[in-house]
């Protein structure tokens, strides 16, 4: 990373030349029109640029991360149509998650109350059960509890993390870490090595709620973090739920502030499936009927309906595309979708839409 080049400025590189490869290969022309400091210059970078970009990779195979760019086919359409989206995300685990339509950012208190982890774990034990892939930040307690909740209940969940994707952080969460990167999947938009600083994880936030279709906020103090999500969620056009509490506890003061503003008031998990319908739209359903039917269905059919086009699919590309995890129930799956008239088998081993 070079000192005082953000996304922004990266972003218009891009719009300059048309790529980032015709960008370093002009590389001279490229420091003067950025205005770059010869001293921010890595040294590697000064001597061959392509250099150090094959360099950068090299440590970020030998470190087992991936990695996707903006421009890549497989980069969340949800995330692309935020204000600032991220250039690239760095992963571990399984990206395909990024594809899910059904999801939901869980937020809140680094200290929650007993009251407060008992309303995450019901909630979020309810919304994996309708097949809602869980987001969050991997941080201490709300966010930690929908996680691990999800894990448990065998639903699927994504963690994005304030610091680069392989630095274990906070370290308490070792084992949850490598839980998730082994059947679930962490992203950073952060290079490999970049450690946990206060000023990266309200930049996280952005990406919980951008990769979310609505947030959900579970007990904050007025000015908790967790805030900052909500308000994100807001910017990019997303639904808000909050969780009342006891009016005598701090942490009620976030979603009661929310809930004045218009945030949808949650006490069971049928507040959210109510709205589903409306959220779906643009990415998933183009209409009632389309949603009707992704509400219907279990977290494993939907995994594979969402990977079906009208056209069609060959099974062969579908074995490859599903997470790991529900490969041995592929066939399973395309039977039941059947059966509810979801989609229709074609001859030589393809499936489409109905």
């Amino acid at each position: 990373m070079i000192p005082g080049l953000g996304r922004k400025r990266i972003r218009a590189v891009y719009e300059t030349y048309g790529s980032y490869t015709a960008a370093m290969e002009d590389w001279e022309d490229l420091v003067q029109l950025l205005k770059i400091k010869d001293a921010a210059i890595p040294p590697s970078a000064k001597k061959s640029p392509m250099e150090a970009v094959k360099q950068l990779a090299y440590e970020r195979e030998t470190r087992k991360v991936r990695f996707l760019a903006c421009t890549d086919p497989g980069y969340p359409e949800r995330l692309r149509q935020i204000p600032d989206p991220p250039l690239a995300l760095f992963y571990r685990g399984e990206p395909s998650l990024l594809l899910d339509e059904k999801t939901i950012g869980v937020v809140g208190s680094r200290k929650p109350s007993p009251y407060g982890r008992a309303v995450c774990a019901t909630l979020t034990k309810e919304l994996a059960h309708a097949g809602f892939t869980i987001i969050s930040g991997l941080a201490y307690g709300i966010d930690g509890e929908a996680h691990e909740t999800a894990i448990k209940n065998g639903g699927r969940t994504i963690g994005v993390m304030g610091c680069g994707i392989d630095q274990i952080y906070p370290a308490g969460h070792r084992h949850l870490y490598h839980k998730m990167e082994s059947m679930n999947l962490l992203i950073s938009e952060y290079p490999p090595g970049t450690r946990a600083t206060p000023g990266l994880f309200p930049e996280r936030n952005r990406i919980i709620s951008g990769l979310s279709a609505g947030v959900l906020i579970v007990e904050a103090a007025e000015r908790s973090g967790s805030l900052i999500t909500a308000d994100c969620a807001l910017e990019q056009g997303k639904d808000v739920y909050a969780v009342p509490g006891p009016i005598f506890s701090e942490l009620s003061a976030g979603p009661h502030n929310l809930l004045k503003q218009g945030a949808k008031l949650v006490t069971k998990v049928s507040d959210i499936l109510e709205e589903w319908e409306h959220i779906l739209s643009p990415f998933g359903a183009d209409n009632n009927i389309e949603g009707t039917r992704i509400l219907s269905m279990s977290k494993e059919e939907m995994s594979v309906y969402q990977r079906l086009t009208e056209e069609g699919v060959h099974t062969d590309e579908l074995l490859l595309a599903v997470p790991v995890s529900e490969r041995g129930m592929l066939h399973q799956t395309l039977l039941i979708l059947e059966a509810k008239g979801h989609i229709a088998s074609l001859p030589g081993g393809y499936y489409a839409r109905r």
